[in-house]
């Protein structure tokens, strides 16, 4: 539903699919509603049919069959920046020419009542509050993240006139320290920063706004604020939409990109309102977008 309707805002703005058209999912879990009812209600049988819908090279295929689409077909999955990941990877294939368009996809559906409580037991995921009040990124008081689900698209394309945005670069890396801690000297987050900016051709002064992850966790938050304070030198201002969408997983950062991108679009940055004390360069609620 999310890829038909970014196709069909595309190409009421004018986009005609190219010959070689690709698609990317990023996704974490995949339907796990759909495993959980195969296993505790089905008992493990389904019809053939039935059962290949469990598969997440099954919707990609679908899509692309409704679309007569031929490109590169396939699935993402970088845990909470599977989102950046299928972006760049979209932006690398036509880079290279390898096709003429993308069609990016982004969903995450995994909110069962076991997954919820076991990020819960992580000491991540905050249940007991309104979402604004448990998730405070970037202000005294945040416990973490309220969960989130959503499926986000986007068509990328080197052939538009009139697009949201344009994608100019980025950087991926990997701490290698530890499956859900970040490295304390943050010196791969620090690098995966400045080759973003780098490669994106963008100084640190031009930055005007700093969308973060920002799930408002303490290890998160310092890590980005201290990113904001060296890498940045405290030019731009931080936000996070996190208090609003809560923390979609395998659809997080995507839901990041498009809130900045259809902000900006409508002239303001889609930031949650501050609830205690903060950071001084937070936002404190919608505001209006300033160039750069």
């Amino acid at each position: 539903g999310a890829a038909r309707e970014a196709v069909d805002d595309a190409m009421a703005r004018g986009w005609q699919p190219g010959r070689r058209v690709g698609l990317i999912h990023a996704v974490v879990l995949g339907e796990v509603d759909e495993w959980r009812n195969f296993y505790l209600r089905d008992g493990g049988e389904r019809r053939v049919r039935d059962y290949l819908t469990l598969m997440p090279s099954t919707p990609v295929s679908l899509l692309m069959q409704e679309y007569g689409f031929h490109g590169p077909a396939m699935n993402v999955s970088a845990m909470c920046a599977s989102g950046n990941a299928g972006l760049l990877t979209a932006k690398m294939w036509l880079d290279t020419g390898f096709v003429d368009d993308v069609v990016f996809v982004a969903t995450d559906l995994s909110l069962t009542p076991e997954n919820i409580d076991h990020f819960v037991k992580l000491g991540v995921g905050v249940v007991d509050v309104e979402p604004q009040q448990g998730c405070r990124p970037f202000q005294e008081g945040s416990r973490g993240f309220g969960m989130g689900e959503a499926a986000t698209a986007f068509v990328l394309s080197t052939r538009s006139s009139a697009s949201y945005a344009r994608v100019l670069g980025g950087s991926m890396t990997h701490d290698a320290f530890h499956a859900t801690s970040i490295d304390p000297a943050l010196t791969q987050v620090r690098a995966c920063f400045e080759q973003a900016l780098v490669d994106a051709d963008v100084t640190a002064q031009q930055v005007r706004y700093l969308n973060a992850h920002g799930p408002g966790t303490a290890q998160c938050d310092a890590a980005e604020a201290t990113m904001l304070e060296t890498v940045l030198d405290s030019h731009a201002q931080v936000y996070s939409v996190k208090p609003l969408t809560g923390h979609c997983q395998g659809a997080a950062s995507a839901i990041e990109t498009i809130s900045a991108v259809m902000g900006f679009e409508r002239g303001l940055v889609p930031a949650a309102p501050q609830v205690s004390d903060a950071h001084p360069l937070l936002l404190d609620g919608f505001t209006a977008a300033e160039p750069d």
